[in-house]
């Protein structure tokens, strides 16, 4: 397994940089708390005020139309809509998480679920204001969840390469973002065949392991400014083929596009999941905007995509050279990919 040089691990600080929080230990995988969110079913009762309304007991109670047609168990004291702030128990670890209700959710109708994870040194408040899903989500109607990585510099263990204490501790990750999504869907009519992940450097990297190792809860994946994290990539074998769509700048100096630190590159990784996928015939461009490009492998297995979208910039890729909308770009990706 290869690890992260003390350079490599300096770039991602001072550019993914953020307020420092270490978690608190704690036992008893599986039980929760909230701040301002409904009761649990059968686990922990959530406490307190959020922004947009009040709190109770999880039932459900009556049913809604999910993207296959079946029928969605909706609570019948859902979360408030605004943000509510959440704590899971997960590895015998205090993890945290935020929960973004649109003000037009009226838990009459099942809604997707977007998982959005910050990069290595940040937090889900950096995430919120850089991403761009919060003003996406409030205006499509979608719910957002922002997870807390681990220890004090906030990390997801992603893989091969990356990153900090949670790569160091072997956390299962995979089984936390798997709990969360878990609760909240207990607490909102949330669409199980709709629920797509994304995230920034470390958290782009954690996307792609998802795709890998969830592909049943996940129906397609957006990572940014990281490219598959394991060594060699075939150790990523998803249970079906997944839809992914990879943005990465070329000018990232961090985790460089055409690899090097401790990165693979980002093309070889997009060939790795077109082959994966069973696609076949070469790439198409699908998206130009001045020298920023996206091409697609659009003839693969049970009708997944493949896509990388090359912008100018670097990787804080968010805020690029051209200003390609990278959150506009994958919801509409992610509105054409559901769960079998």
């Amino acid at each position: 397994m290869r690890l992260l040089t003390a350079t490599m691990l300096a770039l991602m600080v001072v550019a993914c940089g953020g307020e420092d929080t270490t978690f608190g230990e704690a036992t008893g995988a599986g039980a929760s708390s909230a701040t301002g969110g409904a009761g649990l079913t059968g686990g922990a009762s959530t406490t307190g005020a959020a922004s947009g309304g009040g709190a109770g007991t999880a039932g459900p109670t009556s049913g809604a139309g999910g993207a296959g047609g079946e029928m969605v168990t909706c609570p019948s004291s859902p979360l408030p809509n605004g943000e509510s702030q959440h704590t899971i128990q997960h590895d015998g670890n205090e993890r945290q998480y935020e929960v973004q209700v649109p003000s037009s959710y009226d838990n009459s109708a099942a809604v997707p679920l977007v998982l959005d994870l910050h990069g290595y040194t940040s937090n889900k408040d950096n995430q919120q204001g850089s991403s761009g899903w919060a003003e996406l989500a409030e205006g499509e109607g979608f719910v957002v969840v922002r997870p807390n990585g681990f220890g004090g510099l906030r990390s997801w263990n992603s893989g091969d390469y990356c990153c900090g204490q949670a790569q160091s501790q072997n956390l299962d990750d995979v089984g936390l973002m798997r709990a969360i999504v878990g609760e909240v869907s207990a607490e909102l009519c949330i669409d199980p065949k709709r629920i797509y992940a994304t995230g920034l450097s470390n958290g782009g990297a954690m996307s792609h392991r998802l795709a890998c190792e969830a592909a049943d809860l996940f129906a397609a994946v957006a990572p940014v400014s990281y490219p598959l994290g394991f060594d060699p990539f075939d150790k990523c074998q998803p249970s079906r083929p997944i839809a992914v769509m990879h943005s990465h700048g070329t000018n990232d100096f961090v985790v460089p596009y055409d690899g090097g630190f401790a990165a693979p590159s980002t093309p070889e990784s997009f060939a790795y999941w077109g082959a994966v996928n069973g696609c076949a015939g070469e790439p198409v461009e699908t998206y130009a905007k001045g020298a920023s490009h996206c091409d697609t492998y659009q003839a693969c297995d049970q009708g997944v995509e493949v896509r990388l979208c090359t912008l100018v910039g670097g990787h804080l890729l968010y805020d690029n050279a051209e200003d390609v909308p990278i959150a506009a770009l994958a919801w509409d990706f992610f509105t054409q990919h559901t769960l079998p």
